[in-house]
């Protein structure tokens, strides 16, 4: 878990800085598509045996392309909508998020029923693809926005949350 977590740390400023520069939809599908090859890699093509630190950066290089995935999509988002409809657009992602971390989990959970504990690769894999078709359909569907009109990335920010105790 901290190897893919650390990944995503490495990589965030480095695939927004490149998504300030050329398309997001172009990075978008980048990531998306070198998280599925990762874990086609890790199922086809890497033994049991392999070396745990092999292990290691395999998990890195895949969370590396997923963590950052969600903060250039809502840059992208944010450099396709009008002003003052900022809010809107970002909460229809946290929804569509919401019904994704809703429903992965069952559909996870029947494809590890079905194949075992190759299903849950599986589920992500087939998620990272449709991702990475559905970003590059959108690319033949429009043009992207101009360099001028997008925005600095900036990674989605932490939100301290406070909590006051009462006395007992």
């Amino acid at each position: 878990m901290a190897c893919g977590t650390l990944g995503g740390f490495v990589t965030t400023y480095p695939l927004g800085w490149l998504s300030d520069r050329m398309d997001r939809r172009h990075v978008i599908i980048g990531a998306s598509g070198m998280a599925a090859a990762i874990l086609l890699a890790l199922i086809h093509f890497v033994p049991a045996t392999v070396s745990i630190w092999l292990l290691f950066i395999y998990v890195a290089i895949f969370g590396g392309s997923v963590i950052p995935t969600y903060s250039i999509v809502t840059a992208h988002v944010n450099d396709m909508v009008k002003p003052g409809e900022f809010v809107a657009a970002a909460g229809g992602l946290l929804i569509l998020q919401g019904v994704g971390a809703a429903i992965g989990p069952v559909i996870s959970g029947m494809a590890m029923t079905e194949f075992g504990r190759l299903g849950l690769l599986y589920v992500v894999i087939t998620a990272q693809a449709l991702m990475a078709i559905w970003g590059a359909y959108r690319s033949l569907q429009r043009a992207a926005p101009p360099t001028e009109k997008k925005e600095t990335f900036t990674p989605e920010p932490t939100v301290p949350v406070g909590t006051q105790l009462e006395a007992s």
